[in-house]
């Protein structure tokens, strides 16, 4: 009878390392657009909106050399949030002379393959600048935003991806700044 329960004993430490071991591989891993920086005196409020299709959790990619019409997504890759609600809040603009509302659309966001081994990432974002009542147009403007990825994998992706946005940033804030160059 000892014997039986020192084997029973066994039996379900072994049934219970290899389920924890087992889930722990096809679990999805969670992941953000990196830190954000804290601003002070911040006059510029930024808004983001997307198409329904966007507001998912799945990182998204096509391979452009098999079938460009098919969106694939990673199985064990997730975003840590709906994406535009993760962009709203990793972008932010230094101050600038007048306070204005900054109204972002993305329109696209995903992983490219050319081939096999060769991946980008892109974005595309409609950008419209309102005078801080938010009735005012300031002015509109398109960014075409692309980036080489260092591996042709989800960690390729991501990685890619914050350098994108970092690359956003700068474009969008240099945009903003030339505006309140002006009379």
């Amino acid at each position: 009878m000892k014997c039986y329960k020192h084997l029973l004993v066994i039996t379900l430490s072994i049934s219970i390392s290899a389920c924890s071991i087992s889930s722990k591989s096809g679990l999805p891993v969670s992941h953000d657009l990196g830190s954000i920086t804290e601003q002070t005196a911040n006059s510029v409020t930024i808004t983001l909106d997307a198409p329904v299709w966007l507001w998912d959790d799945r990182i998204r990619y096509r391979l452009l050399y098999d079938d460009a019409t098919v969106i694939r997504y990673y199985n064990r890759n997730r975003w840590e949030a709906p994406l535009p609600a993760l962009l709203e809040r990793r972008l932010t603009i230094a101050g600038l002379r007048q306070p204005i509302h900054l109204q972002l659309q993305l329109t696209q966001f995903e992983q490219q393959f050319e081939a096999a081994d060769s991946a980008d990432v892109v974005m595309t974002l409609k950008a419209s600048t309102y005078a801080d009542s938010g009735i005012r147009l300031l002015g509109k403007r398109t960014f075409n935003l692309l980036q080489k990825t260092a591996s042709p994998d989800a960690a390729g992706a991501i990685t890619g991806f914050i350098a994108l946005i970092e690359q956003a940033q700068t474009e969008i804030q240099s945009w903003l700044e030339t505006m309140s160059d002006e009379p």
